[in-house]
Parts: structure tokens; C-alpha cells; sequence
């Protein structure tokens, strides 16, 4: 009894103090290349990473514990985030704070500053969506997924289409399947 409480406190200090190491995909990583960073923040305060209106700035609160990883090369972009909430109230309102600024920022600016974003449902966890954004030279596919009370986000470079095809987005999709399995061993995610 003594050892199991131990554990369970163990594990809420981690989240507390924030995610345990490892625990987005990301971070086991080979050593960067010249040309490549790998770039790992711990930050309850950083934006989501899918960030539709670029306001560059959190939007959602009750927040217990975030991390997000970015790497970058000469031609690809790949992202993760992990954001455990305060309870799943404030999980699901990050979600439906997402969801609006996808609707809001869907088409926005002119010429080479313009960009769009496409969406769709994802059957993924509590509550899913696949989203691809379009740029002057570049894109992005992302899934934002939410399990319990933590969101997670990941993202690669593409060119999306507006019908938005499951089969650009599989391994995204596997990503998101797997954490949403991974984050349940998370006491405060409340699975």
C-alpha cells in the first residue's frame, strides 16, 4: 500500500513539475545533422503549436504541464505537443478554442501572405480533427487530438488538398493513436 502511494505521488510530481522525459515521440531523436535542429521547450505559457491565426500566444488556460517539440531542415518541418490540463472542462475548451480559430483564420490575407486552413473530423480519442494549412511556398499537415484532460498536437510539412485524404496523414494519425494510449499513464490526464 505504502509502495503504490509512493508511485502515484511519484508520478504526480512529474506533471506537476512537468511531463516526464520521453514522452513524445520527438524526443528520441538521432543526433542532428549540420543542416537539422531539434528543438525541445517546457512551457506551460507556449502557443499551440497548430496555430491557425498566428497569434503566437496561449489562448487556453487551466494548464498544468506542455511540452513541445520542433524539428527543422532545409526542407521539412515536423511537431509535436503535449499539454496535460487542470481537468477535462478545461481540455475540452482548448479543443473548441482550437476549432474556432480553424473557422476564423480559414482564408486570410492576400498574395504571398495569404494562408488557408482545411479541416476534418478525426476519430481519434475523446475528440480529434486532421487540419492542413496552406502557405505562399509551403503547408502542413496536423491532427490535434484530445484524451481526457491533455491535448496533443502534431504536425508535418505537405501540401493538403481541401478534402484533406486519411492517407496523407497516417502517420500522424498512428502518432496520435499511440499517445493517446501513452498519456493514460498520466494520473492527471483522467482517461
Amino acid at each position: 500500500m505504502f509502495a503504490a502511494g509512493v508511485a502515484a505521488l511519484a508520478a504526480a510530481s512529474t506533471v506537476l513539475g512537468g511531463l516526464p522525459h520521453g514522452m513524445l515521440f520527438l524526443e528520441k531523436h538521432p543526433p542532428a545533422k549540420q543542416w537539422e535542429t531539434y528543438t525541445v521547450k517546457n512551457s506551460a505559457t507556449l502557443p499551440l503549436q497548430l496555430d491557425p491565426c498566428l497569434s503566437h500566444r496561449r489562448r487556453d488556460g487551466g494548464r498544468l504541464a506542455a511540452r513541445a517539440v520542433l524539428y527543422s531542415s532545409e526542407d521539412e518541418m515536423r511537431y509535436e505537443q503535449l499539454v496535460v490540463y487542470r481537468s477535462v472542462r478545461h481540455a475540452k475548451a482548448a479543443m473548441r478554442v482550437l476549432r474556432a480559430d480553424l473557422r476564423r483564420c480559414a482564408d486570410v490575407g492576400k498574395g504571398v501572405n495569404r494562408h488557408r486552413y482545411f479541416t476534418k473530423p478525426l476519430d481519434v480519442g475523446d475528440d480529434g480533427l486532421r487540419a492542413g494549412g496552406r502557405f505562399f511556398e509551403s503547408g502542413e499537415h496536423a491532427v490535434a487530438v484530445r484524451r481526457g484532460a491533455a491535448l496533443y498536437i502534431a504536425g508535418e510539412s505537405a501540401w493538403p488538398t481541401r478534402s484533406l485524404p486519411l492517407k496523407g496523414f497516417r502517420g500522424l494519425i498512428d502518432q496520435a493513436r499511440r499517445m493517446t494510449v501513452k498519456v493514460c499513464r498520466l494520473p492527471e490526464a483522467a482517461c
